[in-house]
């Protein structure tokens, strides 16, 4: 959603950039925008405003669920040649299969769903019609929507394909070689005409923490055991369960039934079965076995929301299963008894399974398996598959009964949607608008309030009543176009996550970085001026940090300086050191006096007597600590915590105390602390207020408005000396000094610093997303290519 809401302010303002200083400290926007934002639906974003969003968002899902269905049907025509009433049960059933129930939420996957049958159909086109340009245009469009599984796409092509050259007994006929090479050229270039997307994405992926290599997700584990059977049934999963669950493949009963009776059928030939059996197992390969579904999910293992590939499982199987229906297995009754009660069999055991294996777990005293299975939906399941069994028994006599089965399958989408539905807890979208409307509006008063290359936090929003869930406000920066801190994001620079965690930030995994846990110090570093708070229906700034903007001159010790993780206080002692070039201790222990320590159950209670040794805010770091589960008081007063839920480690404040004052200080946590005085340390106003005024004096001017990817600004030098620019480094980043190109070099773990010399200076920064130039270049061939080979295919076509 602000995502979208980013890409609709650019759609608007006809001001489209790839880099946004809004994505944490800034960052290469053109990953987000592959990955979550390049479906042709969001072009209906520009008809509504930017509260009006999450609205679109609806819109954009039921639209998409609707052409899903249309294209299961355009594919099912194809092959079969047939249209009829009938058919509508298998797209609907498509359109609502068990991953569009546990995934609509998640936009960006939807229009793999669309793509699916029309890659299929470029396949079946390519086979047997021998035209190209199908399959070509179909699986390069699907890459481009959606990269990530657009590659899962690739692989479904490559086994469609052979299961038709299996089915259709091609490697008997001469045109074998010509088919074979018009796919594998076809897929060829498909793949390398998305370049234009794939090798600036792959580019700015490679600096997440995905591009981490784990051996143990190449194992030949199992994945999951006879509890998936559960996911055949109805309300296999629930909107609770979204990040862990077993592969969402529910497809009605009446499918089910029909696929399972294909291979009970005496109709269908060995020679189908055996095709259609090689297909579903290699797809069930590539869910069951680690070593395959890591391949399937571009090579990582899957953190929350596992078997991605589930739909294209589901897509064969409907698929086989109308192969049941057209060739009329329902006829078959002994078929469709044994179908029908091995249906309700694998459903049984799927859920003996959830509510027995916990149960010997508990026995042999290990933890509890997290296996909730709801009964309720057994018996619903169970009752289904009975009727299902029967209303295609009766069909068999009269087809009149088709509308009965239709009428059916439309009750167990819409249960098994529900079982999602009914588990999730929905925002208000008046009360989004409402809060939306009055932090831009406080932001936008705000901004013309701060001078260009400085950013803003907001450590209380009002937008989180908007949802009855815990809003932890990582995107919000993005959502009100401000320069802030904070991103929850696949594509996170991983570099710039550490930088920031390792300063006291908090950071729960590779994907996020919060704005909790900074000092006046980092604040200074970072350029944020302002942090606003909501209150009473109404915004105010509470901290004014006049901080230098996003660039300054500094001591060239700043390039002898080295992060140690879990050492956030010492880092920051030790960085404003190097960049002031001296040895003056801006961060200083308090005196501990006393420590006793109480155990109350799993929790133990720390009393510390601390005497300060300086004036200043007095700041607590310890690593790890999980601020959720732990209450701090000083002096009797308890010190709320963050919006966040902080479960680490970050940065505390504790307040502001006066030198030689007494404070005492008691800690509630599960947390193990002993007598360490480096957790509390005062950060001494006097020395760093004069070091942060002498950067302010020797900063940037920014001129522009950091946008359409670019920084300029003025700034002079008094003497040789690095400028520190608190942006991430980047090879995307081209520097000019004065109109001549200088070297960027990386510091401080992963911020960008070039050298200046005595006198003035105009710096321009300009961004271009690396590898996008090689892409487009990439594409362009291929693409030309591919039109010699479309000519050669057809001139050796009437030859």
């Amino acid at each position: 959603m602000i995502f979208c809401t980013e890409l609709r302010r650019q759609l608007v303002n006809n001001d489209v950039h790839l880099y946004l200083f809004s994505q944490s400290l800034g960052d290469n926007f053109f990953p987000i925008i592959s990955y979550y934002l390049l479906s042709p639906f969001n072009l209906i974003l520009v008809f509504f405003k930017n509260y009006q969003v999450p609205i679109a968002a609806d819109i954009l899902i039921m639209l998409k669920i609707s052409v899903m269905g249309i294209t299961m049907a355009m594919f099912l025509n194809k092959y079969f040649h047939k249209v009829r009433p009938s058919n509508y049960i298998f797209t609907v059933t498509y359109s609502f299969c068990g991953f569009v129930a546990s995934y609509f939420y998640d936009l960006m996957w939807l229009d793999a769903l669309i793509m699916l049958p029309l890659v299929a159909i470029g396949v079946i086109k390519l086979v047997n019609e021998n035209k190209i340009w199908f399959y070509y245009l179909s699986l390069l469009l699907a890459i481009i929507f959606n990269y990530y599984l657009g590659y899962m796409l690739c692989f479904f092509s490559v086994a469609f394909f052979i299961y038709l050259f299996m089915d259709q007994q091609l490697m008997k006929s001469p045109k074998r070689k010509r088919i074979i090479e018009n796919y594998l050229i076809s897929s060829l270039l498909a793949g390398l005409s998305s370049a234009v997307v794939l090798i600036p994405t792959f580019s700015g992926m490679l600096n997440t923490g995905k591009s981490s290599f784990d051996l143990t997700n190449y194992l030949p584990s199992l994945r999951f055991g006879f509890e998936a059977f559960t996911q055949l049934g109805v309300g296999g999963n629930t909107f609770i369960q979204r990040l862990h669950h077993g592969p969402s493949v529910f497809m009605t009963s009446a499918v089910l039934i029909l696929l399972l009776a294909y291979f009970y059928s005496h109709k269908i030939a060995s020679k189908d079965k055996n095709n259609s059996a090689i297909l579903i197992g290699v797809l069930v390969l590539s869910m069951l076995v680690t070593t395959f579904n890591t391949v399937w999910h571009m090579f990582q293992n899957p953190a929350g929301f596992p078997f991605r590939n589930s739909f294209i499982f589901t897509f064969v199987c409907i698929f086989i299963a109308y192969k049941a229906f057209d060739e009329g297995v329902f006829r078959d009754q002994t078929a469709l008894i044994k179908a029908t009660s091995t249906a309700g069999i694998l459903i049984s055991i799927g859920y003996a399974t959830l509510w027995l294996l916990p149960k010997l777990i508990e026995q042999m005293n290990f933890e509890k398996p997290d296996n909730t299975a709801n009964g309720y939906y057994f018996w619903i399941s169970i009752v289904c598959i009975i009727l299902s069994g029967i209303i295609l028994n009766l069909f068999s006599s009269s087809r009149k009964f088709q509308f009965l089965l239709l009428l059916m399958v439309v009750f167990e989408v819409a249960a098994n949607f529900n079982s999602v539905m009914s588990t999730a807890n929905f925002g208000s979208q008046k009360i989004y608008s409402k809060q939306y409307k009055a932090e831009s509006s406080a932001l936008r008063n705000v901004h013309q309030l701060v001078e260009p290359g400085h950013r803003i936090i907001v450590s209380k929003s009002g937008i989180n009543a908007a949802f009855p869930e815990q809003y932890n406000n990582y995107n919000d920066p993005m959502l009100f176009d401000v320069n802030g801190l904070s991103l929850y994001s696949s594509t996170l620079n991983q570099r710039t996550m550490m930088m920031m965690n390792n300063l006291g930030y908090f950071s729960r995994n590779v994907r996020r970085i919060s704005s909790s846990g900074g000092t006046d110090l980092t604040n200074a570093l970072f350029g944020v001026n302002y942090n606003i708070q909501h209150f009473d229906h109404h915004y105010r700034i509470v901290d004014y940090y006049g901080s230098p903007s996003m660039g300054f001159l500094v001591s060239p010790d700043v390039y002898n300086f080295q992060m140690e993780p879990l050492k956030a206080l010492d880092n920051q002692n030790r960085l404003w050191q190097a960049l002031t070039g001296t040895n003056t201790e801006f961060l200083k222990n308090a005196q501990i006096n006393h420590m006793t320590k109480t155990k109350h159950q799993r929790k133990k209670t720390y009393n510390f007597d601390l005497t300060t040794t300086a004036e200043g805010k007095l700041y607590f770091y310890v690593a790890p600590i999980n601020y959720d589960n732990s209450k701090i008081f000083v002096d009797g007063k308890e010190i709320k915590t963050s919006q966040i839920l902080v479960e680490n480690q970050a940065v505390m404040k504790l307040g502001d105390f006066a030198e030689g004052k007494h404070v005492h200080v008691k800690i509630r946590t599960t947390s193990p602390l002993s007598l360490n005085p480096a957790y509390f340390q005062t950060l001494d106003d006097e020395l760093f207020q004069n070091s942060r005024d002498q950067f302010k004096q020797n900063s940037l001017k920014i001129t522009s408005n950091l946008k359409n990817d670019n920084l300029r600004g003025t700034i002079k030098s008094s003497s040789t000396q690095p400028l520190l620019l608190s942006i991430p480094y980047d090879k995307g980043w081209k520097a000019l000094d004065n109109g001549k190109k200088v070297q960027i070099k990386r510091v401080v773990g992963n911020l960008m610093a070039i050298d200046l010399k005595l006198g003035n200076h105009q710096i321009k920064l300009h961004y271009v997303v690396p590898g996008l130039k090689t892409g487009w270049i990439v594409s362009i061939i291929s693409i030309l290519l591919f039109i010699i080979f479309q000519i050669y295919v057809k001139f050796f076509e009437r030859n």
